[in-house]
């Protein structure tokens, strides 16, 4: 085992998680056009040279920083929606706790309301594009699961998923005009109105 190698590594990466987190913090601060390599460097007490090494570009950097935001939300989400009872005990896990996810990581949640609105398009273009389809691909699978229980009317996922995934991510954006929103209340009405749209019976 080459320790000294392994040492590298190691240090490589916590470099780049500490440049990803202070490219997080400064777009959530200064959003997205202010938020120059520049001023990430200098949060992270680095020169520009020291991100460029580890990422090429803004825009490499900002690749990683959805990513890791996204990471880190599907790590905090889906143990939940696993560990449900049935699919529409999952549906209600999913939707709660993206708004949970949404309410303890507000810095997560500005950065990415300015990539998403000023980072370029998600027209299948823009950084988040493909985890946005990912993310309705997960509700879709959620939504399937209940119908092959008979927990879920015959539907079609797409649409609901697509529908569903919106009014998740519009909460972040209304955040910047109501700061006080009560997440979890919003969460459970979310959670109830989907529940009604999508069970066997309605």
């Amino acid at each position: 085992m080459n320790v000294h190698s392994d040492n590298q590594t190691f240090i490589e990466t916590a470099r780049r998680a500490q440049l990803v987190d202070c490219a997080i913090q400064a777009i959530a601060e200064w959003g997205y056009a202010r938020a120059s390599m520049a001023k990430i460097a200098a949060r992270a007490g680095v020169s520009t040279g020291v991100i460029s090494y580890h990422f090429g570009s803004k825009e490499e950097l900002i690749e990683q920083v959805v990513a890791t935001v996204v990471t880190v939300g599907k790590e905090a989400i889906e143990p939940h929606v696993r560990a449900a009872g049935g699919a529409r005990a999952g549906l209600r896990a999913l939707i709660i706790t993206n708004l949970d996810f949404i309410r303890t990581h507000p810095a997560y949640m500005r950065a990415m309301v300015e990539i998403i609105a000023r980072g370029g398009p998600v027209d299948g273009s823009g950084p988040y594009a493909g985890h946005g389809d990912a993310a309705i691909e997960d509700v879709q699978k959620v939504l399937h699961w209940g119908q092959q229980t008979g927990e879920f009317r015959h539907l079609d996922t797409r649409v609901v998923a697509v529908a569903l995934r919106a009014a998740i991510d519009a909460i972040a954006t209304r955040l910047s005009a109501e700061p006080d929103l009560d997440l979890v209340r919003y969460g459970e009405q979310l959670a109830d109105m989907f529940d009604f749209a999508t069970r066997k019976g309605q």
